[in-house]
């Protein structure tokens, strides 16, 4: 049995708690998490107050950049509007309301649930945005559908900014496994792939990772696994106060550039759909 709310006071901004976590929404910013309280500990933060720099959102119907900030449809360029520091980038949803929104509570876990309209691209998209928050993991999802009768080529993704430090002289150390880093040129993807050495750095890369799973550690405080259902990640650790671990359907600029073969070919009958699972570790003194 679960109860369902569609308003919790009268603060802009949406509260869903489970166990351990709680987590505070924006409807009018794609439903983004502005606030990720685990145990009481803050784990996000914010580089600046453009909607890039803060909180976590999704990336959709493309993340990262495009080549010249265009794609193509139908055999034409198609511009897109510049956002951030002369790119067209991380999509078109990180700054649109949600249309909707809910919240289900049970004894075993608390959901909020997201629905959005993404008009201004060449398809219209209905995208269903899942939050279900349990004891010590969330798994989150991102569901796209095209209202057209034919096709759209999407990437989706999550942009979480975390703080490295969560105190306790806790910097945050990265463990992956094994990976292949993405060889850029102007910030696009040239297509060669190369071994990922996780000391160099500092990275603002993307990573194509078998194992789908990437670990943040702050000694002393919380272990963070971040498992994808797909192998591909953008790594950010360029900023002084955080760093980025952003799950992804594909490569940046993959609609029409290199590696198209991970860009999502969606329909009705077959929305576009990723999903992630966020599970958290206490590490003790």
């Amino acid at each position: 049995m679960s109860n369902r709310f569609i308003h919790l006071s009268d603060s802009p901004f949406v509260e869903a708690a489970f166990g351990d976590q709680q987590l505070v929404f924006d409807p009018a910013l794609a439903g983004r998490v502005l606030s990720w309280k685990y145990s009481g500990i803050e784990l996000l933060g914010s580089s600046g107050s453009d909607p890039v720099e803060f909180g976590c959102y999704p990336m959709l119907p493309w993340a990262g950049r495009l080549a010249k900030n265009s794609m193509l449809h139908e055999g034409a360029s198609v511009q897109q509007e510049v956002n951030y520091q002369g790119w067209a980038i991380h999509g078109l949803a990180l700054n649109q309301p949600l249309n909707s929104w809910t919240i289900d509570q049970s004894v075993e876990s608390t959901t909020f649930t997201g629905f959005q309209t993404i008009s201004n691209w060449i398809e219209v998209l209905d995208v269903v945005y899942v939050w279900q928050i349990y004891q010590r993991s969330i798994t989150t999802s991102i569901q796209v559908t095209p209202r057209s009768a034919g096709t759209a080529r999407v990437i989706l993704g999550w942009h979480p900014w975390f703080k490295k430090s969560l105190g306790k002289e806790s910097h945050a150390e990265l463990v992956v496994e094994e990976a292949e880093l993405l060889v850029k040129h102007d910030s696009i993807p040239t297509g060669e792939l190369i071994s990922f050495d996780v000391n160099r750095g500092p990275f603002d890369d993307t990573l194509q990772v078998p194992s789908r799973s990437i670990t943040i550690e702050w000694p002393k405080v919380l272990r963070l696994q971040v498992t994808n259902s797909h192998k591909w990640f953008v790594l950010y650790t360029g900023d002084e106060n955080h760093l980025c671990i952003e799950p992804q359907t594909g490569a940046p600029n993959s609609i029409d550039g290199q590696f198209g073969d991970s860009a999502i070919a969606c329909s009705r009958s077959q929305p576009a759909v990723m999903t992630t699972r966020w599970e958290f570790t206490p590490i003790g003194d």
